[in-house]
C-alpha cells in the first residue's frame, strides 16, 4: 500500500512556523506592556508615599520652604513620568491588537491547512480501501475460475 504523503507539508510547515513568530512577536509586546504597567505601579506608589511622606512632615509645625519645593518639583516630574507611561502604552495598543490579528490570522491558515491534510489522509485511506477490495474481489474472482475450469 502507498504511504499517504501531503503535498502541502512543507507549506504547512512553513505556516506553523509563521505563527509561531507570530505568537512570540505578541508575547514580546504584551511583556512590554507589562513592563509599562508595572512602572505605573511603581509611580503610582512612590507618588503616594511621596504625598504621605509630605503630610507627616506638614503636620510637625514648622515648614521648610525648601523641602516643600523640592517636594513639589519632585511631585510634577512624578506626575510627568506617569503620563509619559500611560502615552507609551496607549501607542502600544494598535501594535498589539495588530499582532493578535496577524496571530489569529496565522492560526487561522494553520488550522485550514490541517483539516486539509486531515481530509486527504481519509480520502487516501479510503481509496486504499477501495483498492484492497478490489483486490480481494480479483482475488476471489481468480479462484472461482480456477474452480469453474
Amino acid at each position: 500500500m502507498a504511504k499517504f504523503r501531503f503535498r502541502l507539508e512543507t507549506y504547512l510547515r512553513l505556516k506553523m512556523a509563521a505563527r509561531d513568530q507570530c505568537r512570540a512577536d505578541l508575547a514580546e509586546v504584551l511583556r512590554a506592556e507589562d513592563q509599562l504597567k508595572q512602572h505605573q505601579a511603581d509611580i503610582e506608589r512612590e507618588m503616594e508615599e511621596h504625598n504621605t511622606y509630605v503630610r507627616s512632615v506638614s503636620q510637625k509645625g514648622t515648614l521648610n520652604v525648601d523641602l516643600i519645593a523640592a517636594s513639589q518639583s519632585e511631585f510634577v516630574f512624578l506626575k510627568a513620568l506617569r503620563q509619559e507611561k500611560l502615552n507609551l502604552m496607549q501607542q502600544l495598543q494598535p501594535h498589539i491588537q495588530q499582532r493578535r490579528q496577524a496571530l489569529i490570522d496565522a492560526d487561522h491558515e494553520v488550522r485550514t491547512l490541517e483539516r486539509l491534510k486531515e481530509q486527504k489522509h481519509e480520502q487516501h485511506q479510503q481509496w486504499e480501501l477501495a483498492l484492497e477490495a478490489k483486490q480481494m474481489d480479483e482475488i476471489a474472482l481468480g479462484g472461482f475460475r480456477r474452480k469453474g475450469d
